[in-house]
């Protein structure tokens, strides 16, 4: 019992931090690109590398807030994605793609999620002071941010500012991103970061909007859509959606 708690731990640990360091991978191949001669060329350049900063960071601050909250929050998520849980460890085993979703809310001493995984139903309320159900309910949160992180990490490098909006009355400012127009220096970092991944599953053109906090750039909203493929000749799409609101 202990054993498997701490390895439930692990694993929500671990998470955030390879993220990060995917984002950081992705981020530093595609800020590679020759300078450019044009001031106007220069001045998107280098805004577009600031909101690639920002984005990159913005999933490990989203999944902070969920573990330790500075206050009442409720997050909100939908997804099309993989569901069969043997892929893709077995090599006979393929996609099945479904239905998930979950709403939550996360409080510094006390969690409620609800959670669709195709027709299974799960539900799960947790005190900070039962440790066991406290990681099983966080780790329901980090799985299913950890789908969107990977394809939003996989995002960072081509991510460009759309303007500002507001998501539960919080300032945001608006990214757009879209990997299937990224040439050289950046696709160079998407390969790389594929060989992260193990390279049994593959990223193609990842496009979507995320939606920062203006004052802490943490993630509050965000809309993927990604192509995936693998190496038996597999392929489907994915799609990912959440937002974080403050109670």
């Amino acid at each position: 019992m202990q054993f498997t708690r701490n390895l439930r731990r692990a694993r929500s640990a671990y998470v955030p931090i390879f993220l990060g360091s995917l984002a950081a991978t992705l981020l530093l191949a595609g800020c590679g690109t020759k300078p450019s001669t044009s001031s106007a060329r220069l001045e998107r350049s280098v805004s577009e590398t600031d909101a690639s900063r920002k984005l990159g960071n913005s999933m490990k601050l989203l999944m902070d807030s969920m573990k330790d909250p500075a206050s009442p929050l409720h997050f909100s998520y939908k997804a099309q994605r993989n569901l069969n849980p043997r892929y893709p460890m077995d090599p006979n085993a393929k996609p099945d793609v479904g239905p998930v979703s979950l709403q939550a809310d996360v409080a510094a001493d006390s969690l409620h999620i609800s959670e669709t995984r195709g027709q299974k139903k799960e539900e799960n309320k947790a005190k900070k002071p039962d440790q066991l159900a406290w990681s099983m309910g966080q780790l329901s949160l980090i799985g299913a941010l950890a789908d969107a992180g990977f394809a939003l990490a996989f995002g960072t490098p081509v991510a460009r500012p759309a303007g500002s909006d507001t998501v539960g009355g919080v300032a945001t400012d608006k990214y757009v991103f879209d990997t299937s127009a990224s040439l050289g220096s950046a696709r160079a970092g998407l390969e790389i970061a594929q060989s992260m991944l193990g390279g049994k599953v593959k990223y193609g053109a990842v496009k979507g909007s995320a939606w920062l906090d203006k004052t802490t750039n943490r993630l509050l909203k965000f809309n993927i859509d990604t192509d995936m493929s693998d190496q038996a000749g597999n392929s489907w799409k994915e799609h990912y959606e959440g937002e974080a609101t403050r109670k």
